[in-house]
């Protein structure tokens, strides 16, 4: 029953898609990043998607802190993005497609989450 209530929120599935996809570019850095800085993409996705669960069943007065977490998870994700584009581990193409198909959207939501829990 849960999940099938969670799988219709769009940043659920927003950021399901966005995983999917880090998958199929993580696989493809160069030996020295997969298992440091993308197994730390992977990682850092998974746990934004665990937190959106879990800040989904929490009661109103609990939700802000976790939406407030789950927004840091996704700010150090950028952060590792980034560095992934520039060393070359994801083309500037990819980055940019990363950026305004899932990061500025995702973004978008999160912070209207948060503005909504904090009211």
């Amino acid at each position: 029953m849960f999940m099938a209530q969670v799988q219709h929120l769009p940043l659920y599935l927003k950021f399901y898609q966005l995983t999917k996809y880090l998958y199929e570019r993580t696989r493809n850095f160069p030996k020295q990043y997969k298992y440091t800085l993308g197994q730390n993409i992977l990682d850092l996705s998974w746990a934004c998607l665990d937190l959106l669960v879990a800040a989904n069943v929490l009661s109103r007065e609990k939700k802000y802190a976790k939406i407030l977490e789950l927004s840091i998870a996704f700010d150090c994700l950028k952060v590792r993005l980034r560095m992934a584009q520039e060393i070359g581990s994801i083309s500037t193409k990819q980055y940019v497609h990363i950026q305004s198909f899932y990061l500025k959207e995702i973004g978008e939501m999160i912070g209207g989450w948060l503005k909504w829990s904090a009211e």
